[in-house]
């Protein structure tokens, strides 16, 4: 005689039960629990189909406990080992006082422009280009003005 305790507390009363395919397919004609579905654990020890009860020392008036077989139950996975270091991202640099890098006052009082304007009509006035040592770029509608010439301020367009 062999207790088997399911999943809402009940006890099943199995007789004449050698091995843990006899157990199965009794709970599973009590229960109507597929035997494929069905976990049984005795002392700590998930029971394993095709091995007899004296395998696992289940013995008379022995209490085995019915689980079920969860979907997607797995291992817990190992936390991943990174090999390169981590990529750190971009900081921008706030610069006080910007403006001033744009615009000039000369001895006149007169304001000149120190930076060219994007002439592309998507992004208007006030949209000034960045200047790189042969080009100038705007950051808003990614356009490239290659200078044919360093000392030469106008340039031919490439996108």
């Amino acid at each position: 005689m062999v207790f088997v305790k399911n999943l809402e507390g009940r006890t099943i009363v199995v007789n004449g039960a050698k091995s843990v395919d006899d157990l199965k397919a009794h709970i599973a004609a009590v229960e109507a629990i597929p035997s494929e579905e069905q976990r049984l654990i005795f002392a700590g020890h998930q029971l394993e189909d095709g091995r007899s009860l004296r395998d696992y020392g289940i013995c008379f008036e022995s209490t085995v406990h019915l689980d079920l077989r969860l979907i997607g139950g797995g291992k817990k996975r190992k936390k991943k080992q990174y090999t390169t270091p981590k990529k750190n991202k971009h900081k921008r640099k706030k610069v006080k006082l910007a403006v001033l890098k744009y615009y000039k006052v000369d001895e006149n009082g007169k304001i000149n422009r120190l930076r060219k304007e994007c002439p592309s009509p998507t992004c208007g006035g006030g949209v000034f280009m960045a200047s790189h040592q042969d080009r100038y770029y705007c950051g808003k509608c990614y356009q490239t003005l290659v200078m044919q010439d360093p000392r030469e301020k106008v340039a031919g367009s490439k996108k």
